[in-house]
């Protein structure tokens, strides 16, 4: 930078560099505020989205200057605020798309959803199904057996009063834990809604 010029004049000459389409101008605006704009973004996303999401919203504002022949780098008022702070509202409207479209998104999963489980009766056998994977061998054979009487009563184990209560007592904590953790997924689904 030469002596006398501030940085603002400097991005300013950037800018018009970049207008008339100057490559050099181009990285070098990238060099200087891509870095500030990342981390901007993450703040905004309070973590949500990872590293990726973050990227790809940073190269939808860039592309989004570079665009209909360059209207939004045509907006930017150096007496509104410096280039990072026009950079940041345009961030924030593209995460404000993000988020708006992962809502959305969530949104018709969740309405898919209820349709598949109302639309289909079996979503009883299906979670059966899913909790049983959860036991151990040892864990299903009882619950099948003592618990649902799902298994002719001949070929039953015998098992002693002890064992029994281990067995029952470990199968109804898992219940528990695998109820939790679907209340907690309907919650946060009805929640991002």
């Amino acid at each position: 930078m030469r002596e006398g010029e501030t940085i603002e004049s400097r991005t300013d000459q950037i800018i018009m560099r970049c207008l008339r389409k100057d490559e050099l101008a181009w990285e070098a605006m990238f060099v200087r505020f891509h870095h500030k704009l990342l981390c901007y973004i993450k703040f905004l996303m309070h973590g949500a989205g990872g590293d990726e999401q973050a990227e790809e919203i940073a190269a939808a504002v860039w592309s989004s200057l570079c665009g209909e022949d360059y209207s939004r780098l045509r907006r930017y008022n150096p007496e509104s605020g410096g280039f990072l702070r026009y950079l940041a509202l345009l961030a924030r409207g593209e995460v404000w798309r993000w988020r708006r479209a992962d809502g959305n998104r969530l949104s018709r999963e969740c309405r898919a959803a209820r349709r598949e489980s109302v639309a289909c009766e079996c979503e009883r056998g299906i979670q059966m199904r899913e909790f049983l994977a959860t036991l151990t061998r040892r864990e299903r054979e009882f619950c099948l057996g003592h618990l649902l009487n799902e298994t002719d009563p001949i070929s039953r184990r015998e098992i002693s009063d002890a064992n029994e209560w281990q067995l029952r007592s470990r199968v109804k904590k898992k219940l528990i834990m695998y109820l939790e953790v679907g209340e907690k997924r309907r919650n946060c689904k009805e929640g991002a809604v």
